[in-house]
C-alpha cells in the first residue's frame, strides 16, 4: 500500500516501513495488558436443593396419615424408607455394598454390631408401637438418630 503512494524512485526507508507495525503492536500489547491485569470475577456456583416441594408434600402427607393409621401402613411405609436411607447412609459411610448392608442389617445378631447403636437398631426393625403419638415420637427419634448416626 505504502508503494503505491511513494514513487518508484524514492526507496522508502526502514523507518517508514516499520513505523506503522510498531503503532500496530502498541495498540494490540495495550489492549491486551489492560484485560490481562483486571482478574475476572468468578462466581461460585450454588447446587439446588435436590429436595423438591411435591416430595416434602408427599413425605409431610405420609407422616400425617402414620399418625392416624395401623401400626402396618406405619411400619411398610415409613419405616422402610427409613431404612433404605439407613443403608445407603451405612453403604457410604462403611464402603459396604447396599445390598450386603441390607442383608447384615436384617440379621438381629450382626445388625445392631453393625450399626453400633442398640437403640436405633431396635427402632428400626423391632415392632412398632401402637399408639399414634409413640409412633410419631420414635418417628421423631429415629430421624434424629440417623442424621447423628457415624460409622
Amino acid at each position: 500500500m505504502l508503494r503505491s503512494i511513494i514513487p518508484e524512485t524514492l526507496a522508502p526507508t526502514l523507518t517508514l516501513l516499520a513505523l506503522p507495525l510498531v503503532v500496530l503492536a502498541v495498540i494490540l500489547s495495550l489492549n491486551l495488558s489492560d484485560r490481562s491485569t483486571a482478574p475476572s470475577e468468578s462466581k461460585a456456583r450454588e447446587t439446588p436443593r435436590r429436595i423438591l416441594a411435591k416430595d416434602v408434600q408427599s413425605l409431610t402427607r405420609q407422616v400425617e396419615v402414620a399418625g392416624s393409621s395401623s401400626p402396618g401402613y406405619f411400619d411398610t411405609v415409613l419405616r422402610k424408607r427409613l431404612r433404605d436411607l439407613l443403608i445407603e447412609k451405612v453403604s457410604l459411610e462403611t464402603g459396604m455394598e447396599r445390598e450386603s448392608v441390607r442383608r447384615t442389617l436384617a440379621d438381629n445378631r450382626q445388625g445392631p454390631r453393625l450399626l453400633g447403636d442398640l437403640s436405633l437398631y431396635q427402632l428400626l426393625y423391632y415392632p412398632p408401637a401402637r399408639k399414634s403419638e409413640a409412633r410419631l415420637q420414635m418417628l421423631r427419634e429415629t430421624i434424629e438418630r440417623l442424621e447423628s448416626w457415624k460409622a
